[in-house]
């Protein structure tokens, strides 16, 4: 029992003996290895400093022109932001429909009325079928004439509508939202205003002004110059919020800061250092603003406040064919009443805020690289 004893404890130490002489053997061989790395390192930095300039470049030309130039290609933001857009298939797309859209609301109507006289045999088919046919592409409207043509004056009408409210609304937000942010003595008044505009439900006041106007002259009753003013007298309130806010955040800039110590003017400086920062934003508020005018239109038409009288038949608005077709459920017996002009609305609405949106991610300068 003991021989068996003794020779295991031999055998344990043969091991350990072993394990360290392996241990010894690998860090002698990783210090060597490592000297042997210092060693081609040390002899490759002694070979390049004795060599000269001319062995270790090689001269390509000299440009006394360009020699302090760090970027030789010049800049351009707008030319960058074109540039960009005209890549964008989605914007060259929408550019191509809403181009196709002005086109044929200018040529369709000329020497045509909305709503012929019921005496009129060149634009009245009683006798035709008010479904879509390969003479009447559109079908019939309510009173039997081409939908085709009504459906064009419609959008000339509502489109000159939306552009001149969305053109208010961006002009004033864009004035009163630059100095509410710049100047500070301003804003409690503003601050008034705008929560006494917004106390009132816009609906409501827009109705109220429609009637002030027509109560005091039958003249105004159903005119677009009376529509517009209501509609004008709030439309402004939320991008003048919008822009005061981003102007109080560029204001305070160190770039701004630094305009402002060298002596710049307040014009200036709302001008070139603070517009240019907000229009993204005063872009995509104008994507939004030609199908809330659309709206505008359709909803004053329901409540009976169009901008265009019962009675007249050389123009129309899509807002006014929409309630006429909904009128007596006359969609039912015909859809394409309903269809097209929905179709209309939505293609403009979509194509406006497509362009709008791709028009203010490329005014992005991060978006020029």
């Amino acid at each position: 029992m003991s021989l068996f004893e003794n020779r295991e404890n031999d055998f344990e130490f043969d091991a350990d003996d072993q394990v360290h002489t392996i241990e010894e053997n690998f860090s002698k061989k990783q210090i060597v290895e490592a000297v042997d790395d210092r060693v081609v390192d040390l002899k490759k930095k002694l070979e390049i400093a004795h060599l000269t300039e001319s062995e270790l470049f090689t001269l390509v030309g000299v440009n006394k022109n360009e020699g302090e130039t760090i970027n030789p290609h010049s800049y351009s933001y707008w030319g960058s932001v074109f540039g960009l857009l005209f890549k964008s298939k989605v914007f060259i797309v929408c550019a191509i429909l809403f181009l196709a859209i002005i086109a044929l609301s200018i040529i369709v109507p000329i020497g045509k009325n909305a709503w012929p006289l019921p005496d009129d045999p060149t634009q009245v088919f009683p006798d035709a079928s008010k479904a879509p046919s390969m003479s009447h592409w559109f079908g019939l409207g309510v009173y039997g004439e081409d939908y085709w043509t009504t459906i064009w004056i419609g959008t000339s009408v509502t489109l000159l509508f939306a552009i001149i409210i969305a053109s208010i609304q961006i002009l004033i937000g864009i004035i009163i939202g630059s100095i509410w942010g710049y100047n500070k003595k301003l804003d409690i008044a503003f601050i008034e205003v705008t929560r006494f505009l917004t106390l009132i439900p816009t609906l409501v006041l827009w109705l109220i002004v429609i009637l002030l106007f027509t109560s005091s002259d039958p003249k105004w009753k159903n005119s677009m110059f009376v529509v517009i003013i209501a509609v004008s007298i709030t439309s402004w309130v939320a991008l003048a919020s919008t822009i005061r806010v981003q102007v109080m955040l560029v204001k305070n800039t160190e770039y701004n800061t630094a305009s402002i110590t060298l002596g710049s003017s307040g014009r200036k400086i709302v001008t070139k250092n603070i517009l240019p920062r907000i229009l993204p934003v005063i872009v995509q508020t104008a994507s939004f603003s030609i199908p809330n005018a659309i709206a505008i239109d359709s909803t004053l038409n329901y409540f009976g406040f169009s901008f265009l009288s019962a009675g007249e038949r050389k123009y129309t608005s899509l807002g006014k064919i929409l309630n006429l077709s909904l009128a007596d459920n006359k969609w039912e017996a015909n859809p394409s009443l309903l269809i097209f002009p929905l179709i209309m609305i939505a293609l403009i609405s979509i194509v406006f805020f497509l362009i709008g949106k791709t028009f203010a991610d490329y005014l992005d300068p991060k978006t020029h690289r």
